[in-house]
């Protein structure tokens, strides 16, 4: 009985060739969809879940606060932190604290020198925490004395070669020497926290005290701590005693401007965007966005189903009639039409899942990941495949097959049977109505999210990064690096192609890196302090980077006085509560146990992208005694390549071995716009897939419908209508849904638009002009789609429809 099903249900589909081709190409299309949007977003979610108690592990954030409101939130906090929360409550098992080493350059024995920046102090739980296991050497003792060290598998074959590491020594910064007690593997492509090396904590905390603040201080920050739970653990609950806790340790300052919060480890990737990251995280928001359209896509598909088959009763009418009239039953009838849906979604599914191997390196290169195809589990494919066909079979053909099992023998086998009045018209027109719902919320989505892009692009930074080359300073000091600094500046000065040259502890493009909290304005009638990102340069870094002056100064090398002064931006003279920036001209401010004079204010500027909110800045003079992170130059974009070679030539002969590292800004820049770039990318072509496959779907259904009215219009066009009558004739209906969706589409894309610029803190303005657009797309796709079969049809001549009459 089966295989008859199997077997009509194949003749059907060879029949009916252009709308089982029209329903498999939309459902290929849907479940390839899915089954990519799936694989990424279960990746994406995956991150830190392989850590075998990663449930249990929660990293601690600090919030710095005024009034009971955040406004510096840190991933990496507090020194204190986690001593507090294991000495005051029995639910913490255990903690770990991490504290990023600056970027250094290790050699070995070989002189092989490589600079790594993903190195941290560790203390030794982080192996007892973490699931990140020694491929050799001892978790409890490896990184329990000071000046020793674990590496990853690629940085001891970098230092070592092939040879044992274990027991070697290698220098950071031609300085200090460690002694290499264990080896790990490199840290997975899931891990928010990745690193090459990990150095022993008590190197930092009890021999250099790098920093010189106090390992249980709720001000120093910088710190990452995560905490271990026992199974069970109520979060709320402890999360709620918190304050309690801070009340009784700390004094009424930091009762009043200190906050902890517990963060699930599973949640940092996708949901955590705070000061001093481990690394940048993923959008939480994009990727519920692109799930959303996964959903959509193969919804679409599936209404075409619906819609076509609905629409092609009448033709299959006298099939039903015919079987019930020999016996056929209701629930056989249902199940042939089932069996239909079955087939075609598992050949889609086949089909499909073929695709997704094929076109893996496409999607690969669209997202930016190299996402392996065995990133699924054989369990986790069979439960979505299965969930799909289970659904698709459910929701695409329940209703055809509750439709054309419904007919009454008698009336669909009489000559001229109409089975409209069963026929689920007012269905077809609602789910067309839907069809075009999502496709105006898409075009209009994806408009929006080009316009922001492009906004963020071309935004005025308040600073220009053309023509600039930056290098990595030099990490390879000795007592004279002040020397050096001054030699490399007058030579590489000298070049003709560069144009200026200045050291900074940051550049555009990435985070300031120092904070400042407790800065005071001295001479204030009010007791207040605030809070201020802080960066040390080169005298004239503002004037290279052509930051606005708005009031004061520049700093200037040949003021002695200059030492001990500082420049504002206007929204850190605001936060002072100077009236005007004139008014801080002159003024002295505290932070660091130190005072500096306020020589100057420079307009708002964006230290990182126009997404984010302009924070309060102090930019101080550069010791003369320490080493730029970065050296900034002005250059000329003519014969780049021998430029760069003279710039070279001089960096090796002032600093030697240390590496000659560089990049060019604007590229730099622009980085922060990959990830929202990629979204655009992936948003739009899903979105062009869902708009294609309902355009798919209209197609076939007014071809559909033109063959059923060819000869009413034959009738017409003999009795004198013209060729605009008879189009009118045809897409009129179709025009009165379209508008229909656009009356509802446009206020729910308003509302998800509106949500998703809310992440911006500088943004588009939505308006109208993007909801006009995006109507006028919609209605030369209707018209496109519909117009031409209906001028087609209207061309026709009618003896071809009437002659058999």
């Amino acid at each position: 009985m089966i295989g008859n099903y199997f077997k009509i249900a194949w003749r059907h589909f060879r029949k009916d060739r252009f709308i089982s081709l029209v329903n498999f190409t939309g459902l290929v299309i849907g479940m390839t969809t899915v089954l990519f949007i799936w694989k990424y977003v279960d990746y994406e979610r995956s991150y830190d879940t392989f850590h075998s108690n990663y449930d249990n592990i929660y990293r601690v954030r600090t919030d710095r606060v005024k009034n009971g409101v955040p406004f510096m939130q840190f991933a990496a906090g507090a020194a204190g932190a986690g001593q507090l929360m294991q000495q005051n409550f029995p639910e913490v098992e255990n903690y770990v604290k991490l504290k990023g080493s600056s970027e250094a350059v290790y050699s070995s024995d070989f002189e092989n020198n490589y600079r790594l920046d993903n190195v941290y102090y560790a203390m030794p739980s982080i192996f007892e925490i973490f699931s990140f296991d020694l491929l050799s050497g001892d978790k409890i003792s490896a990184l329990s004395e000071p000046f020793t060290a674990c590496i990853s598998k690629t940085t001891a074959s970098k230092l070592f070669g092939n040879e044992d590491p274990i027991g070697k020594t290698f220098t950071r910064n031609g300085t200090t020497e460690y002694r290499v007690t264990g080896t790990f593997e490199d840290s997975p492509a899931n891990s928010h926290l990745k690193y090459d090396m990990l150095l022993s904590y008590i190197t930092f905390s009890d021999v250099f005290n790098e920093g010189g603040g106090s390992e249980t201080s709720p001000y120093w920050d910088g710190f990452f701590t995560y905490l271990q739970l026992t199974p069970g653990t109520d979060v709320k609950a402890l999360e709620a005693k918190i304050p309690e806790i801070i009340e009784k340790t700390y004094d009424k300052e930091a009762r009043e401007s200190v906050e902890f919060y517990l963060q699930p480890l599973s949640d940092i990737h996708l949901n955590s965007h705070y000061l001093f990251e481990a690394e940048v995280n993923g959008d939480g928001q994009a990727i519920r966005a692109l799930f959303f359209i996964g959903i959509i896509v193969l919804l679409v598909a599936w209404f075409n189903y619906i819609n076509l088959s609905t629409a092609r009763a009448q033709l299959r009418a006298k099939e039903v009639g015919v079987r019930k009239v020999i016996g056929g039953s209701r629930k056989g009838l249902m199940t042939q039409f089932l069996v239909e849906v079955a087939l075609l979604n598992v050949m889609a599914l086949l089909i499909s899942f073929v695709m997704v191997h094929l076109l893996n390196p496409f999607f690969t290169s669209l997202v930016g990941k190299d996402i392996p195809l065995s990133s699924l589990s054989a369990g986790q494919v069979i439960f979505i495949l299965g969930t799909i066909f289970i659904i698709g079979t459910v929701l695409a053909g329940l209703y055809p097959a509750f439709l054309l099992s419904s007919f009454k023998p008698i009336a669909a086998l009489r000559s001229g049977i109409s089975t409209r009045k069963p026929g689920g018209q007012p269905l077809r027109q609602s789910l067309v109505v839907m069809q075009f719902i999502v496709a105006t919320a898409l075009i209009a989505s994806t408009l929006l999210v080009y316009k922001q892009l492009r906004y963020m692009q071309n935004a005025r930074l308040g600073i220009n990064i053309d023509q600039m080359l930056i290098l990595k300073g030099p990490n390879v000091t000795d007592s004279t690096i002040t020397s050096k600094k001054d030699v490399f500046r007058q030579q590489v000065g000298q070049l003709n192609a560069v144009k200026g040259v200045v050291g900074s502890s940051s550049v555009p493009g990435q985070a300031f890196g120092w904070t400042a909290g407790g800065v005071t304005r001295l001479g204030y009638s009010e007791d207040f302090s605030e809070s201020f990102h802080v960066m040390v340069a080169d005298e004239d870094y503002a004037s290279l980077y052509e930051t606005e002056l708005v009031a004061g100064r520049y700093m200037n090398e040949d003021m002695s006085t200059d030492v001990a002064s500082c420049i504002l931006n206007e929204t850190g003279a605001s936060l002072l509560r100077f009236q005007s920036p004139e008014e801080a001209v002159g003024a002295q401010i505290e932070f660091w146990n130190n005072q500096y004079k306020v020589v100057g204010v420079v307009k708002d500027f964006h230290q990182e992208s126009p997404k984010d909110e302009v924070e309060p800045m102090i930019l101080g003079p550069l010791d003369a005694r320490s080493s730029p992170d970065y050296y900034s130059l002005k250059v000329s974009t003519e014969g780049l390549e021998s430029t760069l070679a003279s710039i070279e030539s001089v960096w090796s002969g002032v600093f030697g071995s240390d590496p000659f590292e560089y990049f060019f800004l604007d590229d730099h820049f622009n980085k922060q716009y990959e990830s929202d770039q990629r979204f655009a990318k992936v948003f739009s072509i899903f979105s062009g897939l869902a708009i294609f496959i309902s355009c798919l779907g209209l197609f076939a259904l007014v071809t559909f419908v033109i063959e059923r009215k060819r000869k009413d219009l034959s009738i017409h066009k003999v009795l004198g209508a013209s060729i605009t009558e008879l189009v009118s004739l045809i897409i009129r209906d179709f025009f009165k849904l379209v508008f229909i969706s656009l009356v509802i589409a446009i206020p729910i894309a308003y509302y998800f638009m509106d949500g998703w610029l809310k992440d911006f803190a500088f943004h588009v303005d939505i308006g109208w002009g993007i909801f006009i657009i995006s109507a006028i797309i919609i209605l030369l796709i209707s018209l496109v789609t519909v117009g031409a079969q209906s001028i087609r049809a209207a061309f026709e001549n009618p003896v071809k429809s009437l002659r058999s009459e």
